[in-house]
């Protein structure tokens, strides 16, 4: 794990916001159990919102703002959060998550599927 840094303007000034460009595997499964529902796996649902502002509050190491507050989070200027959330995107892209949990649900429909 490495962690990256970010350059903002926070309140009229130059800041620093810092990431971890990657997460355990619990923060992963934590974030994944909120974000996705694969009850019906031909239509998953996405929950968005709660994705971006888990994956702000597990990333952030250090801000001019509160890190792991979620309030904190949300009251940020939404040009400020969308920029710090575009870069820790590049790191965290959810498709890549999801592509894990797909790869494990069709390894077990493998293993009870009878072969022919």
């Amino acid at each position: 794990m490495a962690i990256k840094t970010i350059k903002i303007e926070y309140d009229g000034k130059e800041e620093f916001v810092e990431f971890k460009d990657s997460l355990t595997f619990g923060e992963v499964e934590s974030l994944l159990g909120g974000s996705v529902d694969l009850s019906d796996v031909t239509k998953p649902k996405i929950n968005l919102p709660f994705y971006r502002m888990k994956l702000l509050t597990l990333c952030l190491v250090k801000a001019p703002f509160k890190i792991g507050d979620e309030t904190a989070i949300k009251m940020l200027n939404s040009k400020i959060a969308n920029k710090i959330l575009d870069e820790v995107l590049e790191y965290h892209p959810l498709a890549e998550y999801i592509e894990g949990w797909m790869e494990t649900f069709q390894k077990l429909k493998d293993q009870k599927e009878p072969s022919t």
